[in-house]
């Protein structure tokens, strides 16, 4: 009797990956944040921030200076998969090539979203991130 009732537990206690065709769930503010570290780089014609966990790079957003563009992308999942964005006051899919323009006010949302954010790709364990300041970062050399 105790072994149906503890695998039942333990089903319920699995994370599910989320398909990010589909909204983020309501109770994503409420969820732990992912434990893990921003940080910021420079090269010649970007400025990127990155999110990193004990398996590495997780979650890289792109500013290309040359285009103006803001691109997203997360560590083992198809590069064309879609990528869903939560923030405090907006959600969106982002469209193709996970791109945006750098002013796109989603990214203001990130930077501006009170204490987290919530990332999906199909095949990946959503990343519920706390704000910072590297992704503004990248977003602000977009726009000089």
């Amino acid at each position: 009797m105790l072994i149906p009732i503890l695998a039942a537990l333990q089903a319920a206690a699995t994370p599910v990956p989320q398909s990010a065709s589909q909204p983020a769930p309501a109770d994503w503010r409420t969820r732990p944040i992912t434990a893990g570290s921003w940080t910021w780089r420079n090269a010649p014609d970007s400025s990127e921030a990155l999110f990193s966990d004990s398996r590495g790079i997780q979650l890289v957003i792109r500013c290309t200076r040359s285009t103006r563009r803001v691109s997203f992308s997360r560590t083992g999942v198809v590069p064309a998969a879609p990528i869903r964005v939560a923030t405090t006051s907006s959600e969106r899919q982002l469209g193709p090539g996970n791109m945006v323009l750098a002013t796109d006010p989603l990214l203001d949302a990130i930077a501006f979203s009170r204490g987290r954010l919530w990332v999906d790709a199909r095949g990946a364990m959503p990343l519920i991130l706390r704000s910072a300041a590297e992704p503004a970062r990248a977003v602000e050399d977009c726009r000089s």
